[in-house]
């Protein structure tokens, strides 16, 4: 069953100052702020093997926690209520999942035929790492209820996914899935004051085109195996943004939501030669953000 995540940022008691930045945060000509902290990650699970009673052996929900962080540069226009703002980010989680089964048979990724049955207590490591980039042109108008903004943007998102599944001290199967996600975003944004301290709220929609490959190291369950998938695929994201000053520092928080309605994941199907598929995923974000 399909896991839906819909996003949403609920501000209650909003106190609305005039701001008098032409864009977000501040009116500064040039901004450059740097974040770290955590991110979330809730992908699609990945399934492997079948005990003696029919029931999947390996699984990991693939709920995940790492780091994550970004640098973040905004290029104002004084004069105009024109902005360029670009980003890149970089975010990485790995997890573990030990399970009691201790004999199981595992579907070739040839084929599918039945490959065992496997000795020994099976263990999943998986790895994934999140990273790109975007790059987008936003204006700004000033009014009574504070700065509310408009653009559209470039943005290219990855995920480079590793499963590395063992049975006893013998390595089973080493599978890999990288997607890309190229395509743009549009968004709407507002900045004001929220408790006396300077805020952003930004809403993007993105549209992108996804392409994913699969690639596994079989050993002894067969020939390597290499599978391709494309799909459009739509993201909603919303941030909420922070900031005050400490000894002459600006710093603050964000924390910001993306929805995707659609990842790839692996199938690993018996009688059938592993395959790509899609669910829906969301990822988190916590950052403490310093400008530079």
């Amino acid at each position: 069953m399909n896991r839906v995540y819909i996003p949403i940022l609920l501000i209650v008691g909003l106190v609305v100052t005039e701001v008098h930045g032409q864009s977000t945060i501040s009116n500064s000509p040039l901004e450059i702020s740097t974040g770290q902290g955590l991110w979330g990650a809730f992908l699609p699970a990945y399934e492997l093997g079948v005990d003696s009673n029919g029931s999947t052996a390996i699984r990991d929900d693939m709920d995940v926690v790492g780091y994550h962080g970004d640098l973040r540069a905004v290029r104002r226009f004084l004069g105009t209520r024109t902005s360029l703002e670009s980003r890149v980010f970089y975010g990485a989680a790995e997890s573990t999942t030990n399970s009691g089964v201790v004999s199981f048979n595992v579907p070739r990724p040839i084929d599918g035929v039945l490959f065992g049955p496997v000795s020994g207590p099976a263990r999943l490591r998986s790895e994934v790492e999140n990273y790109g980039f975007d790059l987008s042109l936003r204006d700004t108008w000033m009014t009574r209820f504070g700065g509310l903004s408009a653009g559209c943007g470039l943005s290219y998102i990855a995920f480079d996914q590793s499963f590395d599944s063992t049975a006893g001290p013998d390595d089973l199967l080493r599978e890999e899935l990288d997607s890309d996600f190229r395509g743009g975003k549009a968004i709407v944004g507002w900045d004001g004051s929220f408790c006396g301290r300077p805020t952003n709220i930004d809403l993007l929609i993105g549209f992108y085109d996804m392409n994913a490959d699969y690639s596994s190291q079989a050993g002894s369950l067969g020939p390597s195996v290499s599978e391709e998938l494309s799909k459009n695929v739509t993201t909603i994201e919303t941030n909420f943004t922070t900031r005050r000053d400490f000894r002459n520092i600006q710093i603050g928080t964000t924390v910001g939501v993306m929805y995707f309605s659609d990842m790839p994941t692996i199938n690993h199907t018996p009688s059938e030669a592993v395959s790509l598929g899609t669910d829906d995923a969301v990822t988190l974000k916590f950052l403490f953000e310093i400008l530079l």
